[in-house]
């Protein structure tokens, strides 16, 4: 086993998506190279400062509003949600720190009434605008030469959601995009937020990216640069 590098908060839960099982399934991906993390369904631990004893959080859900009419009442009902004052506070006090987060799949979607989140993940999904295709077999473009995180890694092919014309901020630059009607959508990017390193992976509807070997390949290597490790020591399984 790697040994320890970072201890990781994951942010789970929310609708229409098998986050229990990703969750977990991200858990061992990332410990092979040496993170460890902790799964955890409520934001009690941003709002209370616990957040702080992390080196990274890692957003695998989907947490928003669903105040748009295209949400169903059901989801209104279960699962609206508004990120509290004190919950917002926590996230910049942890980014200030310059730790890392990992922002995945439906990671656009949550947030959607704190302005502020669109500038810390440079992209947001606006409704009646971004969409997705049907849950299909897709090809992953990967930029292999525009970073360290894509390095040697080839284009793949893995059944997944691909969400498609995202809004995103003019600084935004993808490592991978997919292919949807003759039209290539980001999958893939890194920024910087003050000293903080984010990186978001729009892969991740189900169980399928999070076992495929090169999509681990890229959230191994998006970790350890989200913690300002990677490109220091080559760990096993980068």
């Amino acid at each position: 086993m790697a040994r320890l590098l970072g201890r990781n908060l994951i942010l789970s839960g929310g609708v229409a998506h098998d986050f229990a099982r990703t969750s977990s399934l991200l858990v061992e991906v990332l410990r092979f190279c040496g993170i460890e993390s902790d799964i955890c369904e409520d934001f009690a631990p941003v709002e209370d400062g616990r957040l702080m004893d992390y080196d990274m959080v890692t957003l695998n859900c989907a947490r928003w509003t669903c105040s748009q009419p295209q949400a169903p009442q059901e989801w209104r009902e279960k699962w609206a949600f508004s990120l509290s004052d004190d919950a917002r506070k926590g996230f910049l006090a942890f980014l200030a720190e310059g730790k890392g987060m990992l922002a995945l799949h439906a990671a656009t979607i949550c947030f959607d009434d704190w302005p502020e989140y669109r500038k810390i993940l440079g992209a947001w999904w606006e409704w009646g605008h971004s969409g997705h295709p049907p849950f299909q077999r897709q090809k992953v473009l990967v930029h292999t030469n525009a970073h360290l995180i894509t390095k040697g890694v080839r284009d793949f092919e893995v059944e997944d959601e691909l969400y498609i014309h995202p809004r995103i901020t003019d600084e935004v630059v993808p490592l991978a995009e997919g292919e949807w009607e003759g039209h290539r959508h980001p999958l893939l990017w890194i920024r910087e937020y003050g000293p903080a390193r984010i990186c978001y992976n729009a892969l991740g509807h189900g169980p399928e990216a999070f076992e495929h070997f090169n999509n681990q390949v890229l959230l191994r290597r998006s970790a350890l640069w989200a913690l300002k490790l990677f490109g220091r020591k080559r760990e096993k399984g980068q």
